[in-house]
């Protein structure tokens, strides 16, 4: 039976059968553009008319973070601009702080917070190791720093504060 239909007419039946596949889906499903295509009254095409609404919004508008706020450029304030290398930066940092405080007010500023921090701990000899290494870092201003009045300040702080008791005796620290 196969041997009996030629390739002309099997591509025929494809052809007529697909042609009226598609003839069938046009009709099926778009009727009414058809009948707009051929009424010549310019009616309203409804095939867009979703999309051509200019109402919708997909996404809402951008929030700032909370504590963020916009300024204008001429309010924005900069810092200077510091040197590439950091030892300088820290250098300058050490002689602007030795120049607006003292070392004896800076180091018993520093003993003071190292005080705050022994408040909930009992352990003396860790806080008189801490104060001999803070004591230390001051040596290069030996001359500038009066130890005994600084050593005393330190003890006035540390009674009220440290679950310890603290007496200049118990600094062991020489410049030498």
């Amino acid at each position: 039976m196969l041997s009996s239909i030629s390739w002309q007419h099997y591509f025929a039946a494809i052809v007529i059968i697909t042609i009226s596949y598609y003839l069938y889906v046009v009709l099926r499903y778009y009727q009414k553009e058809i009948s707009n295509l051929f009424n010549r009254k310019p009616q309203k095409s409804e095939i867009f008319s979703v999309g051509q609404s200019s109402a919708i919004s997909v996404m809402g508008q951008a929030k700032p973070d909370n504590g963020v706020t916009i300024s204008e450029m001429q309010n924005l304030q900069f810092t200077e601009v510091l040197p590439d290398d950091p030892k300088e930066v820290v250098f300058e940092q050490l002689q602007t702080t030795a120049i607006q405080n003292d070392p004896t007010t800076e180091l018993v500023a520093e003993a003071g917070n190292l005080i705050d921090a022994f408040k909930e701990v009992d352990n003396k000899q860790e806080f008189l190791t801490l104060v001999g290494i803070l004591i230390g870092s001051y040596k290069n201003f030996q001359e500038d720093i009066d130890l005994p009045a600084a050593l005393t300040r330190v003890v006035e702080i540390s009674k009220d504060k440290l679950k310890f008791t603290v007496a200049i005796t118990d600094f062991q620290i020489s410049w030498a």
